[in-house]
């Protein structure tokens, strides 16, 4: 009996090991997936700009590292990218905010989206790079014509998808809610908005994919600093290489901050629907 009850305790001991082991490798299957992913990437670009493509036009990943590393030192790539966030952020933030509001409103009153809805269509196929000459116009070549292109290569993205997440609420939530007596901003709160929430979210993650599709032109056009300055520059004096740092920055800031904002919104709508939730 002492020995069959010593082997059954040697037997299980390896089981609490082998649970937490699993559990920290589905854990980082996300960062090892994403790190492999980029690693094929560069690669691939390695092997094609090396041996395939002409590597002054495509430059490999090495040559375009080995030119980041003097703009590093001086601080010039930094500032450039200082700068282009700032104008990103603010540009971001104000058609976000507008757009929330604007779109809530649209959705829950009929009234109001009629009449704006035939405007609103009308407008959004203006890109921002259609919209430069008239925000030099409006606003000068100085910030305030920056933050308007982003503006509006931001706003149309939410503010259609917050109509959207608006318009389809369920009617059995709110049918139900209203039976068990609720009042309309209790509905609102608790049933439309986070109905909507998920539709705000896509249209945001795809407004800041936006944002800086909208900023490079507005740079190269109309600044003396930024990312697009930069690239404009570059391709001026055909420096292929910082022509490739600048488009690598731009696409490794923008993947950067696709990663935060969803890390925050996963974050702060946990929270947000554990209070719905008991409320």
């Amino acid at each position: 009996m002492t020995t069959t009850s010593t082997a059954g305790r040697g037997a299980g001991r390896p089981g609490p090991a082998i649970a937490p082991a699993r559990s920290v490798v589905e854990r980082l299957r996300p960062l090892l997936m994403v790190l492999a992913s980029l690693a094929i990437f560069f690669v691939l670009w390695q092997f094609l700009s090396t041996f395939v493509l002409n590597p002054y036009l495509i430059p490999p990943p090495t040559a375009v590292a080995a030119a980041f590393v003097p703009m590093a030192e001086t601080g010039e790539i930094f500032k450039h990218v200082s700068i282009s966030l700032v104008r990103v952020v603010i540009g971001f933030v104000l058609g976000s905010a507008l757009a929330i509001v604007l779109g809530v409103v649209m959705g829950r009153m009929r009234v109001v989206y009629e009449l704006l809805d035939p405007i609103i269509e009308f407008m959004r196929y203006l890109s921002p790079t259609a919209m430069i000459p008239i925000a030099v116009i409006w606003f000068g070549i100085g910030e305030n014509s920056k933050y308007f292109l982003i503006f509006w290569g931001t706003f149309f993205f939410v503010l259609i998808n917050t109509i959207a997440g608006v318009m389809r609420t369920p009617i059995a939530r709110q049918r139900a809610a209203e039976c068990l007596g609720a009042s309309e901003f209790q509905i609102f709160i608790l049933v439309v908005i986070p109905s909507a929430v998920p539709y705000i979210v896509t249209g945001m993650r795809v407004a800041m994919a936006s944002s800086f599709m909208s900023i490079i032109p507005a740079e190269m056009l109309a600044a003396d600093s930024g990312l697009g300055y930069l690239l404009q520059t570059a391709g001026m004096l055909v420096q292929t290489d910082r022509i490739f740092v600048a488009l690598a920055t731009i696409s490794l800031l923008g993947f950067i901050t696709d990663r935060l904002f969803r890390l925050l919104v996963d974050r702060t709508l946990r929270r947000y629907m554990a209070f719905v939730s008991a409320g």
